[in-house]
């Protein structure tokens, strides 16, 4: 397989880190990486201390059929009063890959830089099947694997309107910061978005964007349910149990930063997540998928840092100051 990360130069050190988690742990072997960032030097403390016989190819911004003010734009013209554009640009990145970058295999792991792979795990099986994450519940509700089977969500509700046929497969979203994409299946998505839309599909993708909400659209919600639908047979689903560390960037000092290399020593589980989001707080008010308290509580917390746990499809979530003491991850 290939893996596609793209990645902004804030996240440089972050980059490091789930590179090295990959390459170490990844059981399918692996045969190039391509970083998309609109900063070339990201590159370079990576290929110095390349030293494994991976190919690293850097990925400009500027080959894609749309920037980062394109969105801004259409955004603006929406009247969103949100800072958000790059959260809908980046996932227009990852669906755009089999379109831009030339001579990709047909599975690619698209992997966010800020989560990182602590032991060893398997893409696809030995017959070829794509090997998918439930991820994180559409409900957050904590401590348990039942969860409903109909829900209200953001994102549920902009995949019907993007794609058509687009259903709900199970209580999971998909959303656990890396999925493998098939180029068959992309391109199958993409043909029933253009065709139904009769435009572009990115420009069909910010057409649904409902600017209430602060995070309206998942491009791992859109993929993962769209190839379980249509695509059973060329899939395995599996549980993978994480830790993934959120925090506020705009309230983020040097306390919170320290705990990145503590953070990331977790063995328990296959991975680990260190999040930087941009008004968190407002995120939280829009996120009807959180139960009243626990979204009451999470906004009253200072700082807006957060544990949260994956264990075999159980949420469990504690705050940082917890964390800091040694407590247990399920807190709340």
């Amino acid at each position: 397989m290939d893996v596609v990360i793209p990645v902004a130069l804030k996240d440089k050190i972050k980059l490091k880190r789930s590179l090295q988690g990959i390459l170490e742990n990844s059981l399918t072997p692996i045969n190039k990486v391509y970083i998309i960032s609109n900063n070339e030097n990201i590159l370079k403390d990576l290929l110095n201390n390349n030293k494994t016989n991976v190919k690293i190819i850097f990925i400009p911004e500027t080959q894609f059929p749309f920037s980062k003010e394109d969105i801004k734009e259409i955004l603006h013209r929406k009247k969103s009063k949100y800072n958000h554009s790059t959260w809908y640009y980046q996932q227009l990145l990852k669906f755009y890959i089999f379109r831009v970058i030339p001579d990709l295999l047909e599975n690619v792991l698209i992997l966010d830089c800020d989560f990182i792979f602590k032991e060893e795990v398997s893409f696809i099986t030995d017959d070829g099947k794509a090997i998918l994450a439930y991820g994180y519940p559409f409900k957050w509700i904590l401590n348990t694997t039942k969860y409903p089977e109909k829900v209200k969500h953001s994102h549920i509700d902009f995949a019907k309107r993007f794609v058509p046929t687009w259903k709900i497969m199970n209580s999971f979203s998909g959303m656990h910061h890396h999925l493998l994409f098939q180029k068959h299946i992309t391109e199958s998505l993409f043909k029933h978005v253009e065709t139904y839309h009769e435009k572009d599909f990115w420009k069909a993708f910010m057409d649904a964007v409902d600017i209430k909400k602060w995070n309206a659209a998942s491009e791992y919600v859109i993929y993962f349910h769209f190839a379980v639908k249509n695509y059973p047979n060329d899939l395995e689903l599996r549980h993978l149990n994480s830790y993934d560390l959120i925090y506020d960037s705009e309230e983020s000092g040097n306390d919170i930063l320290q705990i990145f290399d503590q953070f990331t020593q977790y063995t328990e589980y296959k991975a680990v997540g260190f999040h930087s989001f941009l008004n968190i707080k407002e995120r939280l008010k829009t996120m009807d998928y959180v139960t009243e308290s626990l979204q009451k509580k999470m906004m009253n917390e200072k700082p807006l840092c957060f544990i949260l746990k994956l264990s075999n499809g159980m949420l469990q979530i504690t705050n940082y100051g917890d964390f800091k003491k040694g407590n247990n991850l399920d807190n709340y």
